[in-house]
């Protein structure tokens, strides 16, 4: 019941603010805003759809929603952090700041999903190493991502100061960080799609 009534009170408070947002055209934010209540929402959405009732909250799923949030909120932290350095240095040059922030907003959502996933089908079937690497991709991807905000935070002030174009924060930021960041997230998809894979055979990924 209490369950019941968090999700209606949301639902009434995101349709406030979509017609508080609509009624100012911010059509990107709009859809981005039904797209992160859908991802958010999907378990309780599917159940209502299959089960015609709201799933069961029990303590596995419990944890499976606290961790699932807490990579959520890391991502944010750190996806917020670079968006905000490359606004402020104007990478993406004249696109509008509504659609820059619902693409986040919708990457957040996806994140949610795939960590609640995670907790929920792909760690259980994954074996010591497979979870090793892992993490180990994860770390560096956020570590890759990081090190683009500050490249490029750099880039600009050698620039500023020094009145000479740098390379070398130029290249770091631009080139190889986003290869290791693409490199380290390819490594975590298959190790997570293996894992998941392996829920529905219930064989366990070394």
């Amino acid at each position: 019941m209490k369950t019941r009534l968090i999700l209606i009170a949301y639902a009434v408070i995101s349709l406030l603010g979509l017609m508080m947002l609509l009624s100012r055209e911010n059509v990107y934010v709009v859809l981005a805003l039904i797209v992160g209540f859908l991802l958010l929402g999907h378990r309780e959405l599917w159940s209502l759809i299959r089960y015609q009732r709201l799933p069961v909250i029990d303590e596995r799923v419990r944890d499976n929603l606290t961790g699932a949030m807490r990579l959520t909120g890391v991502f944010f932290f750190i996806a917020s952090i670079v968006l905000i350095l490359m606004m402020r240095f104007n990478i993406f040059k004249g696109t509008p700041t509504a659609l820059i922030i619902s693409g986040q907003l919708v990457l957040v959502g996806i994140v949610y999903v795939v960590a609640y996933h995670y907790y929920d089908r792909v760690r259980p079937n994954l074996g010591e190493r497979a979870t090793r690497w892992l993490k180990i991709c994860l770390i560096t991807a956020g570590l890759s991502l990081s090190t683009i905000a500050m490249a490029i935070a750099l880039h600009n002030m050698v620039s500023a100061w020094f009145g000479v174009e740098d390379a070398f924060f130029f290249i770091l930021g631009l080139l190889v960080a986003p290869a290791v960041l693409a490199t380290s997230l390819l490594g975590s998809l298959v190790i997570y799609i293996k894992g998941l894979g392996a829920s529905f055979r219930g064989v366990e990924q070394v």
